[in-house]
């Protein structure tokens, strides 16, 4: 079996695959990893970071389109590559820290290194790379899925926002609340996983009225 043509078939050019994902026959994990070694040594395949690979779109000399964030998205986010439209169904992590301040408009601040929490690792952190660039990996207070992402997301953004911030950003938090119907049922939920601190900030910052 021709392996490039075998991974094109499925997954097309420049577009992030995971090797951990690949079953070939009855053919070994190790005898797998040997062939994707031989096609990165004659330039068929791409690797983009430990275990990453792509195939690059060469018809057109075009460079490969593969990004930091398609490789997060695949390895930490979803639990499979679906349509936009499907994401929800699949969600394993979420953006979070100064990432996910900057995402909402609760920071100027374009960070350098991403920070994702995530169902897919085993410690409490650690730091992945690929493509030059670094990724914060933290682990989830429970099992992320597409019901409870949204809040766990919210809740943990507390941790980064002083009470003044929360003060200063008191509508949009509000605003971001209501936008993504985040209920009362889920806030009281969840907020037990959550230090004091946090409970604290939303009380005091006028959050908690969102929620009454």
């Amino acid at each position: 079996m021709d392996l490039v043509k075998y991974l094109v078939d499925i997954y097309g050019y420049d577009t992030p695959i995971f090797i951990k994902d690949i079953r070939i026959g009855r053919k070994s994990k190790s005898a797998i990893r040997e062939e994707f070694y031989r096609a990165v040594k004659k330039g068929a395949l791409s690797r983009d970071g430990s275990g990453v690979y792509s195939i690059p779109n060469k018809t057109d000399d075009l460079s490969s389109v593969v990004t930091f964030e398609r490789i997060i998205k695949g390895k930490y986010l979803v639990s499979k590559d679906v349509p936009v439209l499907f994401n929800e169904l699949f969600i394993e992590g979420y953006y979070s820290g100064l990432t996910f301040l900057n995402i909402i408009g609760l920071s100027d601040q374009v960070p350098a290194v991403l920070e994702i929490t995530t169902n897919r690792i085993g410690g409490k952190k650690y730091i992945y790379s690929a493509l030059g660039r670094y990724a914060i990996i933290r682990k989830g207070k429970t099992k992320i899925d597409s019901s409870n992402y949204k809040m766990l997301q919210f809740l943990d953004m507390f941790h980064y926002l002083t009470m003044d911030e929360v003060k200063k950003y008191k509508n949009k938090i509000i605003k971001y609340i209501n936008d993504e119907h985040l209920s009362k049922g889920m806030f009281l939920k969840y907020l037990g996983l959550y230090k004091g601190q946090t409970m604290k900030k939303i009380v005091e910052g006028g959050i908690i009225d969102a929620f009454m």
